[in-house]
């Protein structure tokens, strides 16, 4: 049993890990990849005009690029997408081959790069704003002996090299080079070059090397002009974040944006924490997103219509919830329920119209919301008001857990019981503050990741939950308690009860903290560094509620005689149990995995139950299950034998 459960445990906590972190090594070769067809796009123009080669070596070099591109593709695990890249890769050697167009060729290698990118899930852009400064000094330490102090390829190590250092400042060369491609180089180096590989260097430090060097070559008139055009509130609908400034070039910015605009992304390479004071509000997202999917739809996508509508409540609205729901709960309960309506509008096929409807009055309530946070400003009371309610609503559900099952261990006559729990609930805190830091410094856990994984928990804890529910009701009467514990030879607990204690513990105490953990991150980000001592002090306050509130259910939970004490305890958690049950098919309808058909009825979100048909079902089932195991138990015990 123990083999079992070790199992559900190690696939709970797969959920939380990234697609990418569990494929590391294949991500290495494909960014191998995507440097190798940077280098293509970039270069081959220069060395091949009208059908001839302007330079032999450089030639060669080209085709043996692309046939190692061909040679790794061979090797990387299929991944969504993945089918048509060999194709393209032989068509691009090919194309090379016959001495193509450089502007073919290009285009060939970049959309073939970003085919990789996409089918094999890799980072191309800094988990946080690159620090400047850093990449100066790093530049300075590593970079200037052959590249020179001001990046023209004059370096004193630079006599005799072959090929020549870049020179940063080479116009053309450089507005054809992506952020991320320079990242590549740095990371990576360039093979049969002095340009050796810089993974002593933190990922941070590349990346801020990254973005020093491709601002050299910068002129200070253009910055000045892209400050000025940025702080006027231009290009922000172009560089919404830091994916745009890392994988665009200058010379696509120009192409597609103009002149304005190349300025603009000038200047954010040189400051790329001025993207950090400028990035889009959740509920801004969310009316964004809701009216790409309103798009798609009329456009005749409605799949992608609906993954629109869904991000637009994963990705918007939620990160908003914690700042709503401490201003207007009701407001939050609403908005909850018509963006439901609105996705299920969007899986039904019929007339736009219901759906435009719908739109127009989500649009209505965000718009409300909006102006209800807005005009809070986050003050230092509402922030740590809010801080105090997170951490008193996603804790409470594991302190009674935690409280009712360290109060029966304490009753149980074995003390292991207890050091069970314990390692249970450290081990979910451990992990929980590993999230923590997965969460704020290296990874950006996604909503539907975020919805799955607490789907999963709870699902998992309400099967727990009833198995020691059972148990204990099992145990409601003095006499088959004295019988149990004679028959245990003073040993109250089996093993696998222990361990199922233990695990029990973890995912009632891990589920919380990830949500604790995700809502406070998010409120973290709205508060500002002016606001972090008060959401600090009511975080600190909520704990130290529920500290309280976990102490007086323990107390009193040991005055309890055994048989009142271990039913009391049965129901609390066979109520539990079916709250998760409740709340697991809720996370994972708003994942989107499970559909969500809304009813008349009530909703009572701490207690798992939620107006819909799937969620109240899933609940009914346990509560099937629960009832008949407990005429079951009582039909054994009227006949005389010992309850299983």
């Amino acid at each position: 049993m123990f083999a079992r459960l070790l199992a559900i445990l190690l696939l709970a906590l797969a959920v939380t890990i990234p697609r990418a972190a569990l494929a590391q090594a294949p991500g290495e070769a494909a960014q191998t990849v995507v440097h190798l067809l940077d280098y293509v796009g970039v270069d081959y123009p220069g060395f091949v005009r009208d059908g001839k080669v302007l330079n032999e070596q450089e030639y060669k070099e080209q085709v043996e690029f692309t046939r190692q591109v061909g040679e790794l593709l061979a090797k990387l695990p299929p991944a969504d997408g993945s089918a048509r890249l060999a194709e393209d890769a032989a068509m691009l050697r090919k194309r090379i081959e016959a001495k193509a167009p450089g502007e073919e060729v290009s285009r060939l290698a970049n959309a073939l790069r970003w085919e990789v990118i996409a089918a094999y899930k890799l980072t191309v852009t800094p988990k946080r704003a690159p620090d400047f400064k850093l990449g100066a000094q790093r530049y300075a330490a590593v970079c200037a002996g052959c590249h020179g102090v001001q990046g023209r390829g004059d370096g004193p190590a630079a006599k005799d090299m072959k090929p020549a250092p870049a020179d940063f400042h080479g116009a053309w060369r450089m507005s054809q080079r992506s952020v991320y491609g320079l990242y590549s180089t740095i990371s990576l180096g360039v093979g049969g070059t002095p340009m050796a590989a810089f993974q002593q260097l933190s990922e941070d430090e590349r990346w801020a090397l990254a973005f020093y060097v491709a601002s050299l070559g910068a002129d200070t008139g253009t910055l000045e002009k892209g400050r000025a055009l940025w702080e006027g509130k231009a290009g922000r609908a172009t560089f919404k974040d830091l994916r745009e400034v890392s994988t665009l070039t200058d010379a696509e910015v120009l192409a597609r944006h103009g002149v304005d605009a190349a300025a603009v992304f000038a200047y954010l390479k040189s400051r790329p924490e001025a993207l950090a004071s400028s990035r889009e509000a959740p509920l801004d997202v969310a009316q964004r997103l809701l009216a790409e999917s309103l798009a798609a739809l009329r456009a005749g996508e409605p799949e992608r219509a609906h993954r629109l509508a869904l991000g637009a409540y994963l990705e918007g609205f939620e990160p908003a919830e914690p700042a709503l729901d401490a201003l207007d709960r009701a407001l939050r309960l609403e908005i909850e329920a018509h963006m439901m309506t609105y996705r299920n509008l969007l899986r039904a096929s019929g007339s736009i119209t219901p759906a435009e409807a719908q739109q127009e009055r989500l649009r209505a309530l965000l718009g409300a919301a909006a102006e209800k946070i807005a005009g809070t400003e986050l003050s230092p009371s509402a922030v740590a008001f809010s801080a105090f309610i997170i951490i008193l609503r996603e804790g409470l559900e594991a302190i009674l857990v935690l409280a009712a099952i360290l109060a029966f261990a304490a009753r149980s006559g074995r003390p292991a019981a207890r050091r069970y729990v314990h390692a249970g609930w450290i081990a979910a805190f451990v992990l929980g503050l590993a999230t923590w830091a997965a969460a704020s410094t290296l990874i950006e856990v996604s909503g539907a990741n975020r919805e799955l994984t607490e789907g999963v928990t709870a699902l998992i804890a309400s099967a727990m939950l009833l198995y020691v529910g059972f148990w204990l009701h099992d145990k409601t009467h003095a006499k088959a308690w004295a019988n149990y514990i004679r028959e245990q030879a003073g040993s109250a607990l089996g093993a696998g009860t222990l361990w199922s204690l233990a695990l029990l513990a973890f995912f009632a105490v891990y589920r919380e903290l990830f949500e604790i953990v995700l809502f406070s991150e998010a409120l973290w980000a709205q508060a500002g560094p002016a606001g972090h001592g008060a959401l600090a002090a009511g975080a600190t306050g909520g704990a130290a509620i529920l500290a309280i509130v976990g102490l007086l259910i323990f107390r009193f939970g040991l005055r309890l005689p055994i048989g009142p004490f271990f039913a009391v305890c049965a129901v609390l958690l066979v109520i539990l149990a079916i709250a998760f049950a409740g709340q697991g098919v809720a996370a994972l309808q708003a994942a989107g995995l499970i559909a969500a058909d809304p009813i008349a009825f009530v909703n009572v979100p701490m207690l798992g139950i939620f107006p819909t048909a799937q969620t109240l079902a899933a609940q009914a089932a346990v509560l099937a299950v629960v009832i008949a195991a407990f005429a079951w138990s009582r039909a054994v015990a009227r006949k005389g034998a010992p309850a299983a």
